[in-house]
């Protein structure tokens, strides 16, 4: 009930009803916001994500997945962060109602098949690293039209917070242009006014090589496709391709099929598992024997890979969320040769099971429930053959003929796993019956006892024994016969 109050005009009272403010200030607080958003990933992870939105824009310009000619450029010293490219840039209209908002517009379609879900990568990588940053880009449009655009904004991060409203400005803009033709269609974002941990941690040897792992790592299949990856103008970083070890009796698991997603959509999955070549060893040195963990305590890239839309959320993982110990056996140095790799698509970007900063998975999510089950699955299977040939491996004796198992699993060869062909079962030559054990030896009771020697020469002389034992062993059987047999 709204209050009232008696108001007195002339000789008449009214009573007169007032309306209260009902509004609650619930906005947000920018320093609050930004150091939030920043709180829960750290540097590395920061870039990646800032190459994640290059390489959306790349797939963009080639829906067939071929990303020869498109290239990504990291460059940074004391002073500022930079990275560019020429994935098409983006458009006035983007930039403009979406690119910078925190968070993803309902309306926003993107890019099938992104990198991108949450709309807030690029915002929090730049506030990650520093505190002012500038962006160009030039977008080329539908080619022979007039509808590309360029701008450039610049901001420092301070002043705009102490600002209420959650805009940024244009420094310049132009729309509806023709891009020239050497006119590079792409952006540049600039990040200066370092963080001070950030600037000690990209003057760190060791940092830069570890982003220089996690580039090639997280981004290994748009390298693979033809994306060039610069860092500090050093050559274009390379991957390693995923393989797994094949033959005419070596098959690795491979398995496709489809998981339906929340809403309606569909999740496309690819699992293989299998097993890597032995690395190769001196021929003089000893071979190693699998049973002795202690020769071989390192993992190595043993474990499971998970992408999601060709960005790599899990590296050679060996933890119970992926079968291990649970029902598979618990990870251990002889199991160092699995592989499994794992890839999940979806034009639907929101359908895949990864945490905003892509470096874990949504456990809860039905999608990686129902390929978790497949993964744990998978590696028992292949463990089955890793213990298979460990047993046989234990039982070898020296100079013996290896069984046909091991020569398989030494002598196949690692393929990569596009030209593998579709096997529900890891499959490899079965291992030799166990031979049979040897006869128990009998036993036997020792006697020992000293006598008089002018006796025992007697002794063995009427026994016509020549040692001790034998002496021994006449008159025991001599005994037994006579008083017991």
């Amino acid at each position: 009930m709204s209050p009232s109050k008696r108001a007195e005009v002339g000789h008449h009272e009214y009573m007169v009803t007032s309306t209260p403010d009902t509004t609650i200030d619930a906005g947000a607080e920018k320093r609050f916001f930004i150091e939030m958003l920043t709180k829960d990933i750290e540097l590395l992870p920061a870039i990646v994500d800032l190459v994640d939105n290059s390489v959306d824009g790349a797939r963009g310009l080639h829906p067939d997945g071929n990303l020869s000619g498109q290239w990504v450029k990291i460059e940074f010293g004391d002073e500022s962060f930079t990275i560019s490219d020429n994935s098409g840039g983006i458009s006035v209209d983007i930039a403009r109602h979406y690119a910078f908002r925190f968070g993803r517009s309902k309306d926003f379609t993107g890019v099938k098949r992104s990198v991108g879900q949450f709309g807030v990568g690029m915002k929090r990588a730049i506030f990650k690293i520093g505190q002012a940053f500038a962006v160009q880009s030039a977008f080329r449009g539908t080619p022979g039209t007039n509808d590309g655009s360029r701008f450039d904004l610049s901001v420092d991060v301070e002043e705009w917070a102490q600002q209420d409203e959650w805009t940024f400005q244009f420094g310049s803009v132009e729309e509806s242009v023709a891009l020239g033709p050497d006119e590079v269609a792409g952006t540049v974002i600039s990040v200066t006014k370092l963080h001070p941990s950030v600037q000690d941690d990209l003057g760190d040897p060791a940092i830069i090589q570890a982003l220089r792992t996690e580039l090639r790592v997280r981004h290994q299949e748009s390298i693979q496709s033809g994306l060039q990856l610069h860092l500090n103008s050093e050559q274009p970083l390379t991957a390693s391709r995923p393989s797994l070890q094949a033959s005419d009796v070596v098959r690795p698991l491979v398995k496709e099929f489809q998981v339906a997603g929340a809403g309606g959509g569909t999740v496309e999955v690819k699992l293989y598992a299998g097993t890597v070549a032995p690395p190769k060893r001196d021929k003089d040195a000893d071979p190693e024997d699998d049973g002795q963990a202690e020769n071989f305590q390192d993992p190595g890239d043993a474990g499971w890979y998970l992408f999601c839309n060709d960005r790599l959320l899990l590296v050679a993982d060996r933890t119970p969320l992926t079968g291990w110990g649970n029902p598979a056996a618990a990870y251990h140095p002889q199991y160092r040769a699995f592989r499994g790799f794992v890839y999940l698509s979806a034009d639907d970007a929101g359908l895949l099971p990864w945490n905003t900063t892509k470096t874990a998975v949504d456990r809860d999510s039905p999608v990686f429930r129902a390929v978790q089950s497949e993964m744990k699955t998978a590696l028992v299977a292949v463990q089955a053959v890793i213990n298979r040939a460990k047993q046989v491996r234990s039982r070898l004796e020296e100079d013996e003929q290896k069984p046909e198992i091991l020569v398989a699993l030494d002598e196949a060869q690692d393929q990569p796993i596009t030209s593998l062909s579709a096997s529900t079962q890891m499959v490899a030559p079965a291992a030799p019956p166990p031979k049979p054990k040897a006869p128990p030896t009998p036993k036997i009771q020792r006697i020992q006892y000293a006598v008089d020697p002018k006796r025992f020469d007697e002794v063995a002389t009427a026994l016509g024994a020549t040692s001790g034992s034998e002496v021994g062993r006449l008159t025991f059987d001599y005994f037994y016969d006579q008083e017991i047999g």
